[in-house]
């Protein structure tokens, strides 16, 4: 049995095959006879790359499912990280004094240039998505050419596993865009129904979209696709816009996780001293 067979057949969870395999890859060809020290080894590598806890723990459970079918297909008896249960904190809380405003939302659309100009329309489109409707990468990447209507100016995004179903507007400047970018798509011979592909034709993967927008750009002016929904929702509620129609719009399954985003007058007054009076 092949591992995405595996993968299809047992977990739900999307993007698996792509982070076990950025395990295996780190483990340079001895993935499948590593031990709990080289395990730990991995973890201890992502967090010097500071990656979010969550992630991390995202990456453990990954690792482990790898070596779950490693078992059920014979190649080993053992497993070498079953137990291990990380520590780190995660820390639920949005800052939302360190998110984007308004005015830098629009000047990083604007101002944006993917390296291979080819895919310009392509990248400033997932973009514009990301700004406009707040989506998240998993999202976009599910996109079917079907879910977006120019007729109606509508988007279909479909249910994740966070996140529920939502039909919503198409900005007036992104109906242009958009149809730059089908015109753009035809010269990579499309070989899936899937709404942004690779210049290969395929569909692209979540952590290819967070790649290939920042292509080029320093580590300073790297573009955060995570950052960017959080600041539209902030920015909504901060606009006194309904709770219940920011839920929608966000698809949070949840109104606390909508809530999450408002600034209580505190953190207002703490941001406003924090930017005019910093602490040397």
């Amino acid at each position: 049995m092949k591992l995405e067979q595996y993968l299809e057949e047992n977990y739900k969870t999307k993007g698996l095959k792509s982070i076990i395999k950025r395990y295996t890859d780190y483990q340079n060809g001895k993935a499948e006879t590593a031990q709990l020290q080289e395990v730990l080894q991995y973890i201890e590598y992502l967090r010097k790359q500071n990656v979010h806890p969550k992630t991390i723990r995202n990456h453990l459970f990954a690792v482990k499912i790898y070596y779950s079918y490693l078992q059920h297909i014979g190649t080993r008896t053992d497993h070498p990280c079953i137990k291990l249960t990380l520590k780190d904190k995660v820390n639920r809380a949005i800052a939302t004094e360190k998110l984007y405003t308004k005015d830098e939302l629009d000047e990083l659309l604007a101002n944006y240039q993917a390296k291979d100009k080819r895919l310009q329309n392509r990248n400033k489109t997932m973009i514009s998505l990301m700004i406009n409707q707040a989506l998240q990468v998993q999202e976009i990447s599910s996109l079917k050419l079907t879910d977006v209507d120019l007729e109606t100016a509508q988007i279909n995004i479909t249910k994740t596993s966070k996140t529920n179903a939502r039909t919503l507007p198409l900005k007036a400047n992104q109906i242009v865009l958009i149809q730059r970018y089908l015109e753009e798509r035809k010269q990579f011979t499309p070989k899936t129904t899937h709404f942004i592909i690779n210049k290969y034709g395929n569909d692209l993967k979540p952590h290819g979209i967070c790649r290939l927008i920042n292509e080029g750009r320093t580590k300073e002016n790297r573009i955060h696709p995570l950052k960017i929904r959080q600041s539209v929702i902030a920015l909504l509620l901060k606009s006194g816009n309904n709770l219940r129609l920011v839920q929608t719009f966000s698809g949070h399954k949840s109104s606390s996780s909508t809530e999450a985003y408002k600034q209580t007058d505190l953190e207002q007054l703490q941001a406003s001293v924090n930017k005019y009076h910093p602490i040397k």
